[in-house]
């Protein structure tokens, strides 16, 4: 196992086996055709909510303002530096930014790593309406970290491509 030292803010950890910094999301490169496309899905969407209001028996503005700022709040996330957190792996559990999970708390991880790709730690929560801890992996002792976790929770070995919630983000590059 890799011991690794604790950083600041993680003394009251009670030992720290694993620690790295990783991005808190992942940011996939958009083109210029990207945004010319989704502006025209923009404009299109905004023009059918309020030109084709018969179908809702009304002109839908507030859909249309709805819309417009959503594509302004991806506009600025884009151009937002990611924020990187630390992920740190303890015998109580695990903490990912200001954080901490006890194994309790989670039910299972499971590992993509796939060479010159996805490299991603993914940990589900028992109550699945907190949704899952994502991870970046790269550049860490994946085997080590599975072999630690193994210990604690379960591995879901049925899983071998990445989620299909994942795959969405990564095809409309969101």
């Amino acid at each position: 196992m890799a011991k690794a030292k604790p950083s600041e803010g993680s003394e009251q950890l009670a030992e720290v086996v694993f620690a790295w910094k990783a991005p808190t999301d992942v940011r996939y490169k958009k083109n210029v055709w990207w945004y010319v496309i989704s502006f025209i899905v923009l404009v299109l969407l905004v023009w059918w909510s309020i030109a084709e209001g018969r179908w809702f028996g009304d002109k839908n503005y507030i859909f249309a303002v709805f819309l417009v700022l959503f594509y302004l709040v991806v506009l600025i996330d884009d151009f937002r530096e990611p924020e990187e957190a630390e992920f740190v792996v303890t015998p109580d559990g695990v903490k990912w930014g200001d954080k901490f999970y006890y194994y309790k708390e989670l039910s299972e991880f499971f590992i993509i790593y796939r060479e010159n790709g996805i490299k991603n730690l993914y940990i589900d929560f028992t109550n699945p309406l907190k949704g899952r801890i994502i991870v970046s992996v790269d550049g860490q002792d994946a085997v080590s970290i599975r072999e630690y976790l193994l210990n604690f929770l379960k591995e879901d070995l049925d899983r071998e491509v990445e989620p299909l919630s994942e795959r969405i983000r990564r095809w409309l590059r969101l």
